[in-house]
């Protein structure tokens, strides 16, 4: 506003904030869709970004509203400080999107053999508190 209208908006910092505010935005519509879904399904996949901190890439896959196309959007990046405790990463994340947890019927893993049996024990506690998270899927 005190700039007089030279502004180019170009420093990192307001770059970033941009990045941020629209991301929300993206990702407060996606979540507003999956909430006016019947069901949806988790899909998450295990990286390392850059300065090796490991996270989870979080998906939902719906059925989105009236139209009956399926759907399939990226949420967010999680990060995973404790590998034992994924499970409860996934079912945290969804909590703080406000996703209802009866509404999740499925859940889908991409692991290579090093996590495959990791994701196998997030499945199965998922399950048991979810019972009617389908049987998920473990892609290679």
């Amino acid at each position: 506003m005190n700039s007089g209208g030279r502004s180019m908006y170009t420093s990192s910092f307001i770059q970033n904030e941009l990045i941020n505010t629209f991301g929300y935005l993206i990702q407060s519509q996606i979540v507003r869709n999956v909430r006016k879904s019947i069901f949806y399904s988790v899909l998450a996949d295990e990286t390392t970004d850059i300065s090796q901190i490991e996270q989870f890439s979080f998906c939902v896959r719906y059925v989105e509203d009236q139209k009956y196309k399926i759907r399939e959007d990226f949420l967010t990046f999680v990060p995973v400080y404790d590998v034992t405790g994924l499970a409860n990463t996934v079912l945290e994340t969804l909590s703080i999107l406000e996703l209802d947890l009866n509404k999740m019927r499925g859940q889908g893993y991409d692991g290579d053999a090093m996590t495959r049996g990791k994701f196998r024990r997030v499945q199965a506690s998922i399950k048991e508190k979810l019972p009617l998270a389908l049987s998920p899927l473990i892609f290679t």
